[in-house]
């Protein structure tokens, strides 16, 4: 009987005890990082080549078991977003506004947008996006493509 018992909670020991590794992707997203950094990479070659990194130090993201995502910086809420996660390796952001504007052809309005997962380690999160529009401007016979490159570091 002690044997049944010893084996009883060893069992339920080692089932507590999963490594954060064997986790879902879903599970190791959910909670609230960080921000780090995000970098944008604009590319319409020849005319710009471009990039930017700016400092999100200031923000805080909460992926929320139910699928929502709020984005707060310095305690004053920007963004209400869903999220999701697809094939375990691309990060799913509903309802984003990349806030891209291109004078002639307005701008790139809300979407969902698919991240590529690049680092999730438990205190580490970088996502990628990489977008290409193409704009006819007026007076320029040959159509204009812009790649655009939206990398996301948050941290816990």
């Amino acid at each position: 009987m002690k044997k049944i018992a010893l084996y009883i909670i060893a069992a339920a020991s080692l089932a507590a005890c999963t490594k954060w590794e064997n986790k879902s992707t879903e599970f190791k997203v959910t909670g609230v990082w960080t921000g780090i950094e995000t970098q944008i990479n604009i590319a319409a070659l020849p005319f710009i080549d471009s990039s930017d990194v700016q400092n999100t130090s200031f923000m805080e993201a909460n992926f929320m078991e139910d699928g929502g995502l709020t984005i707060d910086s310095a305690g004053t809420r920007m963004d209400s977003l869903g999220w999701a996660i697809k094939n375990d390796t691309i990060l799913v952001l509903k309802g984003l506004d990349l806030g891209i504007e291109i004078p002639g052809s307005g701008g790139v309005g809300a979407s969902d947008v698919n991240f590529v997962i690049r680092t999730l380690e438990q205190d580490a999160f970088t996502f990628r996006t990489d977008t290409n529009l193409t704009v006819t401007i007026p007076g320029i016979p040959i159509p204009l493509s812009i790649d655009v490159a939206q990398i996301q570091r948050w941290g816990k």
